[in-house]
């Protein structure tokens, strides 16, 4: 059997190149990494982490000083900057660490809000604005929910009324690329 290194298809020994991306096939994938489950949050992590993607928890037996206060020993990493902060410093929501800076934004699993706007349109064009950038992009609230208040939702009040708005959420390790597309984006720079 011949698989494709990139989509991980398996194929037939007379087979070339993968018929969805054009790579070379090769005899055998690589051994997936090894995983570690976090003690604080239950997710699988790399096995080689200094702490865990999905909350911040730390896990290096290392000792690490806090960003803000240097004799003090970290406890956590911000999930959003990747910063290390002691237990003073950091603000724990649902199993995740969150900075002073960093802790009212919302997250969903592993993904940052970035964006949102009761206006359809707006919420499209920082959309695609985000993804020229090269951001991954996750919108939700995108549906035409206009069944619900016989077309009114379709606007953007209609939105505001009945609390719909479009939300745009950004994987956690690209929230601070993204907050940087969307700083650059002030009217003067739109209307060039």
């Amino acid at each position: 059997m011949k698989f494709c290194p990139n989509c991980k298809i398996e194929y037939e020994d007379v087979a070339k190149l993968c018929a969805d991306c054009g790579s070379i096939l090769v005899d055998s994938l690589p051994a997936p990494e090894p995983l570690d489950e976090c003690d604080n949050c239950g997710r699988e992590a790399p096995f080689d982490m200094d702490y865990c993607p999905h909350c911040g928890t730390l896990y290096a037996s290392d000792h690490y000083s806090c960003n803000q206060h240097p004799i003090a020993v970290a406890a956590g990493v911000c999930i959003i900057c990747q910063q290390l902060y002691c237990s003073e410093c950091l603000t724990k929501k649902q199993k995740k660490y969150f900075c002073e800076k960093h802790k009212e934004i919302e997250v969903r699993e592993d993904w940052a809000l970035v964006f949102q706007s009761t206006d359809f349109y707006l919420a499209q064009i920082i959309r695609g604005k985000l993804e020229s950038a090269g951001v991954t992009v996750n919108p939700t609230n995108t549906t035409n929910p206009g069944f619900m208040a016989d077309g009114m939702i379709e606007s953007a009040i209609g939105r505001a009324l009945l609390r719909y708005p479009i939300k745009v959420y950004v994987p956690l390790d690209e929230y601070l690329a993204a907050a940087a597309v969307l700083t650059d984006l002030s009217p003067h720079n739109e209307a060039e």
